[in-house]
C-alpha cells in the first residue's frame, strides 16, 4: 500500500468586520492557533534601479491587504510587467473551488484528480486557499496572490472521504495523500508544461522510489518545485521535505518554504532549516488572508502559505526572465532574500527572507543589449554648470542586460549628475594671494603672488624680502606690450583669453565678486594654462582683436563620479577668438567669435561610454553695446550665443549681461554700479544616440532606435549685483552686495543673498 500523508489542523472562527474568519493552519501538523486580527502590511523599500514603471497603478486597497505581495515587495515585479501571465504553476493538494471568482479563465483545462474523486473540486478547503495566495486574482476584490496571471493546473491527490471542510469545526482536516498519486501528479504537470509546481504538503517519512523518480523526471525538464518545510516547531524541515532536496534528484530546483510573520520573526509552529541551510527560505505563513472553498475568508497560518508565496515569485521571474533556467531562478531567490538571523544561511531562516524586489534588481555588471558596452547603473557622467539639472528633466531609457543575461528596461537620466554649486562669495573674499604690476615704458608686467613652495615660477623680481621670496610662487601673470601706437600683445600664463583682452583694451571695470560678465566666458570651471591676446586699432575707431588660450577642466567638478572611465581621459581644451569694435563717440559697438575645441568634455561635462559626447566643439557669436553718455554714466550690454556639437551632441546656449555704472555718486571718486547677468546655458538641444530600446530572449537581439537625451536645464541662474567703491586713505573701500537665483541652472538651489565689505590697500 503506497505511503499516505496526514495534516492534522487546528483552527479558530472569530467575529470579525466583512464576516471575516481568522483560522490556524492548514497542511502540516501542529500549526498555531491563530486569535489576532490581520497586521496591517508594510510594502517592502524597492531597490533601485528598477526596470522602467508602467502607468498602472498597483499599490491599491486589494494590494494592501495582499500579506504576501506586500511584505515580499512584489509591487516592483509588477511595476516591470510581471504577472506570472503564461506561466503555468502547478497546485499538488485537495483540488480548487472551479467556480470562484478569483481564478475565472485561469483554471488550466489538464487540471486533473489522481487521488480517485474523479473531480478537482475543492471538498476540503486547503487547495483553493493555497491557490488563493500562489495566484488569486487582481480583481480589486479581497487579495491578489503573489502571481496574479499565472494559469493554474490544479492536480488533487487527496484520498476520497479523507478531508474535513475548513469551515467544519473539526480541529483535524484529515487530508491524506498517497505518494503514488502525488508522483502521478508531478509527472502529469511535467507533460502539460508546468514551471513551477507548489506542495504544501507534508509528513514524517521520505519520498519512495516512485515519488523520487517523479522528482527527478520533474527537475530534468527544468522544474522548480515548493515544498513545505512542515509545520512541528521542529529544527529540520520534515522529513517528506528533506527527501525532495536530495541532490541526485533536486539539481538546485527545489526550495523548501519556512515561516515568519509579516514582521520577519521566525514562526513558532514551523520547523527550522537545521541540515538544509542552503535549501531553505522563508516566507509569509502566519495570519495569511485567504478563502475556502466556498469563499469563507480566513487568516491562515501554516508553512502550506509559505510555500505559495515562493512558488508565486518563481513563476513572476519564469515570465519576466524567460532566459533563466530553473536552476537560476531558485539560485536568484536565494541569493536575493534578505538576511534575517545568523549572517548568511543558518539553521531557522535558511537562506532568509523572501524578497521579491530584490530579485528583479539586476545582478552583477550590467552592459547595454545587443552590445558588449558596459553601463553603470549609477554613474554614467556629471554635467557642467550650464546643464544644470538636465538630468532631471526627461528620461534616457535603454534596456541593459545584467550578468544572468536578464534585460531590463532602465532609466539612465538619473545616473547624470549634476555639479553642485560651490561657494561664490566666500572663496573670493579668502583668496591668500597678492597682485603686483611694474611697468616699464611700452610694457607692463602684472603677477600674482600665493605664499608656499611650488612648482610654478618664481617670483624673485617683484620687490619680495628674500624670506618672501623663498615662500613665494607665482599664480598667474602677463607680460602686456604695446608694439607702435596700434598693436597691443598680452602673453600670460594661468590667465584666460578674456583677462588678457581686458588688458589689450585697456579696460576697466567694476570690481563684481559674483555677477560674471559674457566675455570669454565658455560655462565651466577651467584652470587656464597659457594664452595671449593681440590688439590692432585699424583707425577710424574700428580695432580687431585676436585670442588664444589653452587649460583644461577643473578636475574636481568631477569629484562625485568614481568611474574608471573619469581616470583615463583627458580634460583638455583649446580656444581662438576674433572679435571687431567700432567707436563712435559716445557709442561702442563689438562683435566676435570664439572657436573652443574639448579633448575629453562638452562644455565641461564628462561622460561615459554609455553617452560618448567626448570632443565637444563650440562656436560662440558674441555681441556687444556700450555707452557713455557723459556726467560719469556707463551702459553696457553683452550677449553670446553658442553652438556645441560633438559626439552626437548638438546644443544651442547663450548668455548675457546688462550694466551700469555712475562716477562721482558721493564724491568725485566714488563708483557704483550694477549688473544683472545669466551665465552660459544650454537652451535647446542634447545628444543623440542610438539605443536599444527593446530585447528578444528568443534570439538574443536587440532593437535600436535613435533617441535625444535633452540637456537643457529647467533652472535658469540669474545673477544681480551692486558695488559701490570709493577712496579711502591709502586705499579704496568696497561693498558689495548680490542675490542669484537657481545657482548652477538648478531649478531647485535655494535663492542666495550675499555681501561683502572690502579694503584694498595700494602701494
Amino acid at each position: 500500500m503506497p505511503n499516505s500523508h496526514r495534516f492534522p489542523r487546528r483552527y479558530s472562527v472569530l467575529a470579525a468586520m466583512l464576516a471575516t474568519c481568522a483560522l490556524s493552519a492548514c497542511g502540516g501538523g501542529g500549526g498555531a492557533v491563530n486569535s489576532t486580527p490581520t497586521p496591517t502590511p508594510t510594502p517592502t523599500p524597492t531597490p533601485a534601479p528598477t526596470p522602467a514603471p508602467t502607468a498602472t497603478n498597483f499599490d491599491t486597497s486589494e494590494y494592501r491587504r495582499s500579506d504576501g505581495p506586500s511584505v515580499h515587495g512584489a509591487i516592483t515585479a509588477y511595476q516591470a510587467g510581471a504577472s506570472g501571465a503564461g506561466v503555468t504553476v502547478g497546485v499538488i493538494d485537495s483540488g480548487i473551488a472551479t467556480a470562484n471568482a478569483e481564478f475565472t479563465g485561469r483554471i488550466s483545462s489538464a487540471s486533473r484528480d489522481f487521488g480517485g474523486s474523479g473531480t478537482v473540486q475543492d471538498q476540503g478547503g486547503h487547495g483553493t486557499a493555497v491557490a488563493t495566495v500562489l495566484a488569486g486574482a487582481r480583481n480589486d476584490r479581497l487579495i491578489m496572490g503573489m502571481a496574479w496571471g499565472a494559469t493554474v493546473l490544479a492536480l488533487r491527490t487527496d484520498t476520497p472521504n479523507t478531508c474535513n471542510s475548513i469551515g467544519s469545526g473539526s480541529q483535524d482536516s484529515g487530508c491524506s495523500h498517497s505518494t503514488t498519486a502525488i508522483a502521478q501528479a508531478l509527472d502529469h504537470a511535467r507533460v502539460n508544461g508546468a514551471k513551477v509546481v507548489n506542495i504544501s504538503l507534508g509528513g514524517d517519512s521520505g519520498a519512495p522510489p516512485t515519488l523520487a523518480a517523479a522528482i527527478d523526471r520533474a527537475t530534468a525538464a527544468g522544474m522548480v518545485i515548493v515544498v513545505s518545510a512542515g509545520n512541528d516547531g521542529r529544527a529540520a524541515p520534515d522529513a517528506f521535505a528533506a527527501s525532495f532536496v536530495n541532490p541526485a534528484i533536486a539539481r538546485g530546483q527545489v526550495i523548501i518554504a519556512a515561516s515568519v510573520d509579516a514582521n520577519g520573526a521566525h514562526s513558532s509552529f514551523s520547523n527550522g532549516a537545521q541540515g538544509y541551510e542552503t535549501a531553505t527560505l522563508s516566507a509569509l505563513g502566519k495570519s495569511v488572508l485567504s478563502q475556502d472553498q466556498n469563499g469563507v475568508n480566513y487568516l491562515f497560518d501554516g508553512t502550506s502559505f509559505s510555500a505559495p508565496q515562493i512558488a508565486g515569485a518563481a513563476a513572476l521571474l519564469a515570465q519576466a526572465f524567460p532566459n533563466l533556467s530553473a536552476a537560476q531562478i531558485v539560485q536568484l531567490l536565494m541569493s536575493s532574500a534578505t538576511d534575517a538571523g545568523a549572517s548568511g544561511a543558518d539553521s531557522v531562516f535558511g537562506a532568509g527572507i523572501l524578497n521579491v524586489a530584490r530579485a528583479f534588481s539586476p545582478v552583477g555588471s550590467t552592459s547595454l543589449a545587443g552590445s558588449a558596452t558596459p553601463v553603470s547603473l549609477s554613474a554614467n557622467g556629471s554635467l557642467s554648470a550650464p546643464m544644470g539639472d538636465a538630468s532631471e528633466v526627461g528620461s534616457m531609457n535603454a534596456v541593459a542586460l545584467d550578468s544572468l543575461g536578464r534585460a531590463y528596461t532602465i532609466d539612465f537620466k538619473p545616473s547624470l549628475r549634476s555639479d553642485t554649486p560651490d561657494l561664490t562669495l566666500a572663496p573670493a573674499l579668502q583668496i591668500r594671494q597678492r597682485s603686483f604690476t611694474a611697468d616699464s615704458g611700452p610694457v607692463s608686467v602684472a603677477m600674482n603672488i600665493a605664499p608656499g613652495r611650488g612648482s610654478a615660477a618664481e617670483a624673485s623680481r617683484l620687490m619680495l624680502s628674500p624670506e618672501d621670496t623663498q615662500r613665494a610662487r607665482a599664480l598667474s601673470g602677463s607680460i602686456t606690450m604695446r608694439m607702435g601706437q596700434a598693436t597691443t600683445i598680452s602673453l600670460g600664463f594661468s590667465e584666460g583669453a578674456g583677462s588678457l583682452t581686458a588688458r589689450v583694451d585697456g579696460a576697466s571695470g567694476p570690481a563684481f565678486l559674483v555677477a560674471n560678465g559674457t566675455r570669454g566666458s565658455l560655462g565651466f570651471d577651467r584652470v587656464a594654462g597659457s594664452g595671449f591676446a593681440v590688439r590692432h586699432d585699424v583707425g577710424g575707431g574700428v580695432a580687431l582683436t585676436m585670442t588664444a588660450e589653452q587649460g583644461h577642466a577643473w578636475r574636481t567638478a568631477y569629484r562625485d563620479v568614481e568611474t574608471p572611465w573619469d581616470q583615463r581621459r583627458n580634460d583638455g581644451y583649446t580656444a581662438f577668438g576674433a572679435s571687431a569694435e567700432k567707436r563712435a563717440g559716445a557709442l561702442r559697438l563689438s562683435f566676435g567669435a570664439t572657436y573652443m575645441r574639448e579633448e575629453g568634455t562638452l562644455l565641461g561635462a564628462r561622460f561615459s561610454s554609455l553617452i560618448g559626447a567626448a570632443a565637444g566643439k563650440s562656436l560662440f557669436l558674441d555681441s556687444g553695446v556700450a555707452l557713455e553718455p557723459g556726467n560719469g554714466w556707463r551702459l553696457g550690454a553683452m550677449f553670446r550665443q553658442g553652438f556645441t556639437s560633438g559626439g552626437g551632441a548638438d546644443l544651442r546656449t547663450n548668455a548675457w549681461s546688462i550694466d551700469g555704472e555712475k562716477r562721482g555718486v558721493l564724491d568725485r571718486d566714488d563708483r557704483l554700479a550694477v549688473r544683472i547677468s545669466q551665465p552660459l546655458r544650454v537652451e535647446s538641444g542634447g545628444i543623440g544616440l542610438r539605443l536599444p530600446t527593446s530585447y528578444d530572449y528568443a534570439t538574443h537581439s536587440a532593437t535600436w532606435t535613435m533617441e535625444t537625451i535633452s540637456l537643457a536645464p529647467r533652472g535658469r541662474q540669474i545673477d544681480a549685483e551692486t558695488v559701490y567703491a570709493r577712496r579711502l586713505g591709502m586705499g579704496w573701500i568696497t561693498t558689495n552686495a548680490y542675490w542669484r537665483k537657481d545657482s548652477g541652472n538648478l531649478a531647485w538651489f535655494p535663492d542666495e543673498i550675499g555681501g561683502a565689505l572690502r579694503y584694498v590697500m595700494e602701494f
